[in-house]
């Protein structure tokens, strides 16, 4: 048995290292994503204050902080049993739209962007974004302006364009005023062009790269929230659609750890997560929402959900969650178009009262469904935390599209694309490690002894959870 080390992964947030496992006659066993970081977020939330989850959770990442932020919110408020007023989650959903649209443009054009346009045996040096800038600026400049709409958007409703801090239990701190309004409503339509016009350079790049299409088929099921088969992102039931496109279960956010459960990895410290009804494994995210929802209730996004699921259903190759995102943006800029040009009037929070009992609140980040579950004493105390983030319900499918394309390339004698081959396969997912590390699996500590540069002696020891 050999094994080929990929570390440090390029272009994803965290750090991370693939193994890829031969066997002996050379051809591929098994990849294995490590990642190799550990935060401690659950452990650090005990004995922290309830009510101040939504400021504290949102830290947790600054690339789906908006997510953490949302979700802990939510949870409280489902813990409590309040309903926010509708000016309040109108401009949640603004807020949130901003997030979504630019943390898909990040994933699309930024890390995604060099695989497409420039080749997955392109050299190194070259599969970047400042690669891309100069060889195709006006892109560039166009995706960078999408993003920059996103952000000013989280920025002017949430408070603070990472981190933000208005949502509060109960409701919204603050409102914008009427020209910030009157402002991102024109954002939403120009965003809209923006994406449309450069999802045309997407498709092109996409349709040439059938063998991946094909090796990044995943026999897995699809989790997504629904509200009634429209894409919703957050307060609805998560819905669980089999490889063969029939729903076949739904579950509420309260009990998700009836229908969930954590997983321990070897030589990781992210958990996966599969369903407990036959230890299913499932993915989540943009492919798991287009595959399980039939409407996005904004016009140019259901025209274009129309087409993709035209084109087959489920869709399960991880190549496609990059088209996914795209019809995503259109929805998200059309939504902030509806909502800002509507305008936003009315009650903007109800008091909220902390006490003891359980909290937990189920959201749609931008990679998939996202978990906050929290327990409180009478003092409004978190006596405990479990957080279950989406890049741990890919978990096992981004190893086995890891592992079938380092099949498809390994005989091809290209180190560089076997390697950078591997590396896309877990961009298509747009994995948030940082999010996804709060308690320890089965992590091994592997000491070299060396002397001029040669390993005389090596120590290890597994330390088990």
């Amino acid at each position: 048995m050999k094994s080929i080390v990929v570390n440090p992964i390029t272009r994803i947030e965290g750090h991370a290292s693939i193994t890829l496992d031969l066997d002996d006659n050379g051809k591929v066993s098994r990849g294995h994503l490590k990642v190799l970081e550990i935060r401690g977020f659950e452990k650090l939330l005990e004995g922290m204050e309830l009510m101040k989850m939504p400021l504290i959770t949102g830290r947790i990442c600054g690339v789906c902080p908006a997510a953490h932020h949302l979700a802990s919110v939510t949870a409280i408020e489902n813990g409590i049993g309040v309903e926010v007023p509708e000016a309040a989650a109108k401009l949640r959903d603004l807020m949130y739209m901003g997030h979504i649209l630019h943390s898909h443009a990040l994933s699309t054009f930024v890390l995604t962007g060099p695989d497409l346009f420039e080749g997955l045996d392109a050299p190194s040096a070259d599969r970047n974004v400042f690669s891309m800038l100069r060889l195709q600026p006006d892109l560039v400049r166009k995706v960078l302006r999408l993003r920059s709409i996103g952000q000013k958007i989280v920025e002017i409703v949430g408070g603070r364009g990472v981190h933000p801090v208005t949502l509060v239990p109960g409701g919204i701190a603050s409102a914008p005023g009427a020209e910030e309004m009157a402002s991102m409503a024109e954002w939403g339509n120009e965003a809209a062009g923006i994406v449309e016009e450069l999802s045309g350079a997407v498709f092109s790049r996409l349709g040439t790269m059938a063998d991946a299409r094909t090796a990044m088929e995943m026999p897995f099921k699809s989790l997504a929230l629904s509200n009634n088969g429209s894409v919703s992102f957050f307060g609805a039931p998560c819905s669980v659609m089999g490889n063969t496109g029939k729903t076949e279960a739904s579950f509420p956010a309260e009990k998700y750890a009836e229908n969930l459960v954590e997983h321990t990895m070897e030589g990781s410290y992210m958990k996966s997560v599969r369903l407990s009804e036959g230890d299913s494994v499932f993915f989540v995210g943009p492919l798991a929402r287009l595959n399980i929802n039939s409407s996005f209730t904004t016009p140019r996004a259901d025209t274009l959900l129309a087409g993709y699921r035209q084109r087959g259903l489920p869709r399960t190759s991880a190549l496609d969650c990059i088209e996914a995102r795209l019809i995503e943006m259109v929805h998200c800029a059309e939504k902030i178009h509806s909502i800002a040009s509507g305008g936003v009037k009315g009650e903007l929070c109800i008091p909220v009262i902390p006490g003891a009992g359980r909290f937990v609140g189920m959201v749609e980040a931008p990679r998939g469904i996202l978990i906050h579950d929290f327990d409180a004493d009478d003092r409004g105390k978190v006596t405990g935390a479990n957080l279950i983030v989406a890049t741990q319900g890919n978990y096992e499918a981004m190893d086995h599209c890891l592992t079938a394309m380092a099949e498809l390339n390994l005989e091809s004698g290209n180190e560089n694309l076997l390697m950078n081959g591997m590396e896309f396969a877990l961009r298509c997912f747009d994995p948030c490690l940082a999010c996804a590390t709060h308690t320890s699996g089965s992590m091994p500590m592997v000491v070299h002894v060396r002397r001029d540069g040669r390993i005389l002696r090596t120590l290890s020891r597994r330390m088990e959870s």
